[in-house]
């Protein structure tokens, strides 16, 4: 059987984190997110993990194939990389298969890291899953916006709800608005 891993802030969840986990429960047995989580709140991480939990749950709280736990920032790479270890020893032991989603090779921080790293994972095998960010904006007053976190943020922090609507799945938008 294979993992699969997502790994990202998800600070809040838009669309394109939606898209790629639907994907990953069609395809997988078991799925696994892991939101990276910062113990200070700030502008560009305002949402705790249990925040963003509860805005996923929203959508996924039946789902017996998905996981979601918390996976603390850390200023050493080693020390985060011992935490994703422990977490998949002690919870996906019989699993040694686990397919890590990157957004892009080049830009992706937990891909990279963990590429670097690999060899501290003596008893897994990743597979490296890219998906392309060109497909992940729309046109929205007559401007091509990228789908993001940040710019979900942004149109939060402006009231600019008809965009919120847009970059949010319909049954997290009013729990994610509550938030701002």
């Amino acid at each position: 059987m294979t993992l699969w891993l997502f790994i990202g802030r998800l600070n809040p969840p838009h669309i394109w984190h939606i898209a790629i986990i639907d994907k990953a429960l069609l395809e997988n047995e078991k799925v696994l997110v892991l939101i990276w989580t910062k113990e200070d709140r700030d502008q560009n991480n305002p949402l705790s993990f249990t925040e963003i939990k509860d805005i996923l749950l929203l959508k996924y709280k039946d789902n017996k194939k998905l996981e979601i736990l918390e996976l603390r920032d850390d200023r050493s790479d080693l020390i985060w990389i011992y935490n994703i270890y422990k977490i998949l020893f002690e919870k996906w032991r019989g699993i040694n298969d686990i397919s890590l989603y990157a957004w892009d090779f080049k830009n992706d921080s937990a891909y990279t890291i963990i590429k670097k790293h690999e060899s501290h994972f003596n008893n897994f095998k990743f597979n490296y899953i890219e998906q392309s960010r060109e497909s992940s904006f729309l046109n929205y007053n007559w401007q091509k916006i990228a789908i993001s976190a940040t710019n979900l943020r942004q149109a939060l922090r402006n009231k600019d709800y008809d965009l919120v609507n847009i970059l949010c799945d319909e049954k997290m938008v009013e729990k994610i608005k509550n938030h701002f």
